[in-house]
C-alpha cells in the first residue's frame, strides 16, 4: 500500500514539474509567473486572475469571429456600372390547352380495341387528366364507363403520365416550319424545349436551366432526342440584352389550339402554377423588367450553402429532382404534403427514386384535392383547418432575377398574322443596378482575426501553438523514455 503511494506521489511530482518546466519556457506572456520563485503569493494569485480573464475575452471574441464567418460572411452589395452588363431576358413557359395528338390517340385505340363511344369517352378523360392541375382536379370526369375502360386497358396510376407523353406529340420536333413551335428573335432563332410542369406538359423557351429540365429527362431519365430543326439555323441558348440595346424581344409561336396558358418568369427559374396567369385566346405580349442576383466568382468554392443561405442549380438537395431552384424545391414540398395528407402524389411530378411514391388515381384526385386546394398550393395553414402547417424552407437561388410585370397586353389578330397562337416577351427599359452576392469575411479574415485575438490577449502565435505542440508529443515521449533534452 505504502509503495502505491509513494508511485503514485513520484508520477505526480514529474507530472507538476513538466508542466512548471513548460510555464518557464513557453513563450505565452503570464504562464512564467505562476512558477517564478521570488514571486509572493499574492503576486501569484494576481497573475492567475489576469490570465483567467485574458483565456476567456480571448475564448470570447474569437467565438464571435468565428459565429460571423459562418452567418454573417456574405454581403449582398449593388452594383451600378450597368454599361458593361448583359442582363438575360426573361423566360416565358406556354401550356397549350390541347394536349393529345389525335393520330397517336387513334393509333392507340386501335391497337387496344378502344372504339366507337369508349373512344370519346377515353380521349375526354385523358385531355382532362393532362390539364389538371391543383385548381380543376374536380373537372375530372369520372363515370363507371371510365373505370371500365381503365380497367380494359390496365392503366394504372403511375402510368399516367407515360401514356399522356406518347399520345402529345412535341411539336418542336415538326418538320413544317410553320407548324414547328419555335421561339424567335427576329430572324435568330432560340431555344425552347417541352417540359414537364405542375400544369402537365408544356415548352419553356430562353432558359439558362440545363436540359434535366425537360420532359423526358423528369419521365424517364434520358436527355431530349437531337432537335435537327433547331440546328439547321443559329440558334442561341437564351437571349441577353445590354443597356444600348432600347428595345428587345422575343417570340413562342406555332400553338394551333383554341388557348393558351403563359407564365413569364426568371430565367433562373421555373414557372410557378399558382402564379395570376389565364387563358389566352389570341396570344399574349409581355411588358416586363428584370433585375439579376448576381455572384462573385468564389463564392462557391469559398462558402457553403448555410453561410450563403443560397443554393447553385448543381446543389440539390431534393428527393425528386436533380437540380435546385426555389420553385422546384416548392414542389418538392407540395409533394411531401400531398404525400401526407392524400397519402399519394399527383402523376404530374418525378417519381424515378430509390422507393417512388404511390401516385393518386383519378378518383383521389377529384376528391382529396379539391378540399385542400389552397393549402397545397399556398404551403401555409389557412384559417386553422390544418393540425399542422406544412415544413418548407427553401433557399434563395444564388444566381437569379426579379421579373417585374409592366403591361399584359393581348396579341390581337396574332392567330391570323402568325398562323396560330403565341406569347411575345418585350423587354424595353434595362436595369441601372442589380444585387451582388460577394465574401466580405473570408476563411483568410477568420485566421487572421483569430491570430490577431490571440496575440492581443495572450501574447500567442503560430509558433507558441508549435512549442505546445511539440513539448506534448514529441518532448513528453523523450521524457518518459528517460532523455532530458
Amino acid at each position: 500500500m505504502v509503495s502505491k503511494k509513494l508511485k503514485f506521489r513520484k508520477w505526480s511530482n514529474t507530472v507538476v514539474n513538466y508542466f512548471v518546466l513548460y510555464f518557464n519556457n513557453c513563450c505565452i506572456h503570464g504562464f512564467r509567473y505562476l512558477t517564478d520563485s521570488m514571486l509572493i503569493l499574492f503576486e501569484k494569485f494576481l497573475w492567475l486572475i489576469l490570465l483567467v480573464a485574458s483565456i476567456y475575452f480571448c475564448i470570447v471574441v474569437c467565438l464571435s469571429s468565428i459565429d460571423r464567418y459562418y452567418t454573417k460572411s456574405i454581403h449582398i452589395g449593388i452594383e451600378r456600372n450597368f454599361i458593361f452588363w448583359n442582363t438575360t431576358l426573361p423566360s416565358v413557359t406556354v401550356c397549350p390547352v390541347d394536349r393529345l395528338n389525335i393520330t397517336y390517340f387513334g393509333d392507340y385505340c386501335r391497337n387496344n380495341g378502344i372504339k366507337g363511344p369508349q373512344k370519346d369517352i377515353l380521349w375526354d378523360f385523358l385531355e382532362n387528366l393532362a390539364n389538371s392541375t391543383y385548381i380543376n382536379f374536380q373537372d375530372i370526369p369520372e363515370n363507371e364507363q371510365i373505370n371500365q375502360i381503365i380497367e380494359d386497358l390496365g392503366l394504372k396510376p403511375e402510368h399516367y403520365i407515360e401514356l399522356i407523353y406518347n399520345l402529345t406529340y412535341d411539336r418542336t420536333y415538326e418538320p413544317n416550319f410553320n407548324e414547328r413551335i419555335r421561339c424567335m428573335d427576329g430572324a435568330m432563332f432560340i431555344h425552347v424545349r417541352q417540359v414537364l410542369t405542375e400544369w402537365g406538359l408544356c415548352y419553356l423557351c430562353n432558359s439558362i436551366l440545363t436540359e434535366e429540365y425537360s420532359s423526358r429527362y423528369f419521365i424517364f431519365g434520358k436527355y431530349p432526342e437531337y432537335n435537327k430543326y433547331e440546328y439547321e439555323n443559329t440558334r442561341l441558348q437564351y437571349q441577353v440584352g445590354s443597356y444600348f440595346q432600347k428595345d428587345t424581344q422575343y417570340a413562342l409561336l406555332g400553338f394551333k389550339g383554341p388557348a393558351i396558358i403563359a407564365f413569364a418568369h426568371s430565367a433562373f427559374e421555373v414557372m410557378k402554377v399558382d402564379s395570376n396567369s389565364d387563358y389566352a385566346y389570341d396570344g399574349v405580349l409581355y411588358d416586363l423588367s428584370t433585375e439579376e442576383i448576381t455572384a462573385e466568382d468564389n463564392l462557391e468554392q469559398d462558402t457553403t450553402v448555410a453561410m450563403r443561405r443560397c443554393r447553385f442549380a448543381h446543389e440539390s438537395n431534393l428527393t425528386h429532382f436533380p437540380f435546385y431552384t426555389r420553385n422546384i424545391c416548392q414542389q418538392e414540398c407540395r409533394i411531401n404534403l400531398a404525400y401526407r395528407i392524400c397519402k399519394c402524389i399527383p402523376h404530374f411530378y418525378p417519381n424515378r427514386i430509390a422507393n417512388p411514391k404511390p401516385v393518386c388515381d383519378y378518383k383521389t384526385l377529384r376528391r382529396c384535392f379539391p378540399h385542400h386546394a389552397n393549402f397545397f398550393l399556398q404551403l401555409y395553414e389557412e384559417n386553422g383547418k390544418h393540425e399542422k402547417p406544412a415544413p418548407c424552407y427553401c433557399e434563395q437561388n444564388c444566381h437569379d432575377s426579379v421579373v417585374t410585370l409592366k403591361a399584359m397586353n393581348p396579341m390581337s389578330g396574332a392567330k391570323q398574322l402568325l398562323g396560330g397562337i403565341g406569347s411575345a416577351v418585350s423587354v424595353k427599359t434595362w436595369p441601372q443596378s442589380r444585387l451582388r452576392r460577394q465574401v466580405i469575411f473570408s476563411l483568410t479574415d477568420l485566421m487572421v482575426s483569430i491570430g490577431g485575438t490571440a496575440g492581443l490577449f495572450l501574447g500567442f502565435s503560430v509558433l507558441g501553438l508549435v512549442e505546445v505542440i511539440y513539448f506534448f508529443t514529441i518532448r513528453i515521449v523523450w521524457q518518459i523514455r528517460g532523455y532530458t533534452l
